[in-house]
């Protein structure tokens, strides 16, 4: 098996350990490791990647509803629909264009993986650094909401990357932990779940098959439940912060090398 097996496997991993709510943000690395992974492997690209991680992202979001059996918040949910629905329908457009220019796609996914990872990163180090002066919580506007789940909506078609963009949408509203996760788990599971027929229909499923994906759902589980203990016996502050670090890195890698494809 090649080492890069080794990288995807622990991004598979990885979905388990963040939809249990532990460490948010290492679900920044999700996507770029499953990428970075597949675009070596012989004969493979970086979009196979995205076809193999949805059912598990599926399978995770259905996972972190069980365990967090509590009311998401139904209002942000809502604010949140209109764009992303919007943003749904746009990443389906370009994800179609996308699957008839290989080598195109892949570098524009690596470039968009890798710039978003290196903002999100930043932003996020920003709001801690200004949570120190103790901020009121964040009430976004209906259109900030509907900017957001457009945004996110169109991410998420196109890389599985609006993870982040909702994590810090819904961190400034000061929620309780166990809201934030049960709103981010339904709402998830409501996207990743209307992705399916588009991923279909762009014939990315051919690349990599539901089932042959499935067979990776024990790892999302063990992931699930180290996460729901780690939960219980560790602060994941240090963790997130070394994730961020490594994620900012692995961002500028996807970055260059997006460029460098987009070049060539």
């Amino acid at each position: 098996m090649s080492p890069w097996w080794l990288l995807i496997l622990l991004a598979v991993f990885l979905i388990g350990l963040t939809k249990s709510g532990f460490g948010s943000g290492v679900g920044l690395m999700i996507v770029p490791m499953a990428a970075t992974g597949y675009a070596h492997l012989p004969g493979q690209h970086a979009d196979a990647a995205l076809a193999l991680l949805l059912p598990l992202l599926v399978a995770g979001d259905f996972i972190a509803i069980y365990h967090w059996r509590t009311a998401p918040a139904w209002r942000i949910i809502r604010r949140l629909m209109p764009g992303t629905i919007v943003g749904i329908a746009l990443g389906a457009l370009l994800l179609k264009w996308f699957s008839e220019q290989k080598q195109l796609a892949e570098a524009l996914i690596n470039i968009e993986i890798g710039a978003e990872s290196i903002f999100l990163v930043g932003l996020a180090w920003y709001r801690e650094w200004r949570a120190t002066h103790n901020p009121p919580a964040y009430q976004p506007s209906l259109l900030k909401s509907t900017a957001v789940g457009t945004f996110a909506g169109a991410s998420s078609t196109l890389a599985h990357a609006a993870g982040p963009i909702i994590a810090l949408h819904l961190l400034p509203q000061q929620l309780p932990r166990a809201t934030f996760v049960g709103t981010g788990a339904v709402y998830f599971a409501i996207v990743n779940s209307a992705k399916l027929p588009f991923y279909y229909q762009a014939g990315l499923f051919e690349k990599v098959s539901p089932l042959f994906s499935l067979q990776f759902l024990p790892l999302v589980i063990v992931g699930a439940i180290l996460g729901v203990n780690l939960n219980k016996r560790i602060s994941d502050k240090l963790f997130t912060r070394i994730v961020y670090a490594a994620t900012f890195a692995l961002g500028w890698y996807l970055l260059f090398r997006g460029i460098s494809g987009l070049r060539a």
